[in-house]
């Protein structure tokens, strides 16, 4: 019975248009407009917050990525075996790479390679090496 008159009742609000307030029909000007400032208030900083999360992903994704050229060129290099390897250079996307061998001392060669990348319109280098030796 009580969900009947219930029913009723809400059917009558929606019929009429609105549904039942305290007397008013809506909301003032003045409200919207405070509600919009507080709104903006607190969006703007996630927006910020945003922008420079994205901006510090993408920094640590060209950084990971020339970590993982460069360890691939060097493995590839030492791969080639002792008094094979030789100075190279090449391009991997955005990432430039060389690599340069030298002689340590008898049966020991020094393997270099250096990754360089554009970030935030700065030149950045970073530098692996190994040592390959005649066993």
């Amino acid at each position: 019975m009580m969900l009947k008159r219930c029913h009723r009742t809400m059917i009558g609000f929606l019929r009429r248009g609105r549904l039942p307030g305290p007397g008013r029909g809506g909301f003032t000007l003045v409200e919207i407009l405070m509600v919009l400032v507080i709104l903006s208030v607190g969006v703007l900083p996630i927006a910020l917050i945003q922008h420079r999360a994205r901006h510090e992903v993408t920094e640590a994704d060209i950084y990971t990525r020339a970590v993982t050229v460069a360890q691939a060129q060097l493995e590839r290099l030492k791969s080639q075996g002792f008094g094979n390897i030789a100075n190279e250079a090449g391009t991997d996307g955005p990432i430039n790479w060389a690599s340069t061998v030298t002689n340590v001392g008898f049966g020991l060669d020094r393997v270099e390679v250096a990754v360089t990348w554009q970030e935030s319109g700065a030149p950045m280098t970073m530098t692996f090496a190994d040592l390959v030796s005649m066993r």
